[in-house]
């Protein structure tokens, strides 16, 4: 790998209501470490550098879906710790929207859309975890029978968020980001799952969106339907890989923020 513009971070330090803080900052100063290691070296000294165990959770809501393509986590955990030095669970783990407690053991949770969550209590407690400093991947499912509409889910995500938290703002992110170079280099911005292995200029035209609290990235907006290519639904040769390094460059950017970028 070339220069990593990611050494360039400098870490902050964790205040007392972080989220896992501790297990938050282990996690960092690892993935600092191994970006720091040659390419030929990760492998053999990832498992010397490995700390406290950092989970993957889903967040649980109220769809029907909120689970769906996590058969395919499985293979995802092991890319993660194949790939750096996060000491990652092999399995995933649920956070119920409902239980703050759940949650905030998790820096980054995974889901596949909280616009359907109604309950006040659910509302609050995902205002309080990014508030705490928690980073939210939500990831549309690219079957037309989940997400028939891309434009309307973006909708939706991007008002219900705005609902529980005001000053939240949702910005497209440029494919020049940081995001996209801070581990593996993703020039072109996100790789897209298309439905049945179809283009469709409707999902292609969508990057990423920053879900931006302040000056910090609180969490993303993707309609690429990553998990649908790590699980290997029909794609091109080496698409699920694609995915799965895309989901690297997110964790690993979540991870090394200073609250702003």
């Amino acid at each position: 790998m070339n220069d990593n513009p990611a050494r360039k971070l400098k870490l902050s330090s964790p205040r007392p209501d972080r989220i896992a803080a501790f297990a938050w900052l282990a996690a960092l100063v690892l993935v600092a470490l191994s970006l720091c290691l040659p390419p030929d070296a990760r492998a053999g000294d990832a498992d010397s550098l490995r700390a406290e165990r950092v989970g993957w959770a889903r967040l649980k809501t109220p769809s029907l879906s909120w689970m769906r393509h996590s058969s395919g986590d499985p293979v995802l955990m092991r890319f993660l710790k194949d790939q750096t030095s996060l000491n990652i669970a092999p399995t995933w783990y649920v956070a119920d929207v409902e239980k703050l407690n759940e949650m905030c053991r998790y820096p980054l949770l995974f889901s596949q859309g909280v616009h359907m969550v109604s309950s006040e209590n659910g509302r609050s407690n995902t205002a309080e975890y990014l508030r705490r400093g928690g980073f939210l991947l939500i990831d549309a499912c690219i079957a037309t029978s989940i997400t028939p509409d891309p434009d309307l889910f973006l909708q939706q995500e991007s008002q219900w968020l705005r609902s529980i938290l005001p000053d939240v703002t949702i910005v497209p992110l440029p494919n020049n980001h940081l995001l996209y170079r801070c581990f593996y280099d993703m020039p072109a911005g996100p790789p897209h799952t298309y439905f049945d292995n179809i283009y469709d200029s409707k999902w292609a035209r969508h990057g990423f969106y920053a879900i931006r609290l302040g000056q910090r990235m609180a969490g993303i907006i993707s309609l690429s339907g990553l998990q649908c290519g790590w699980d290997k639904m029909v794609a091109p040769p080496g698409h699920d890989v694609a995915c799965m390094k895309m989901l690297v460059n997110v964790y690993i950017y979540a991870m090394m923020q200073t609250g702003g970028d």
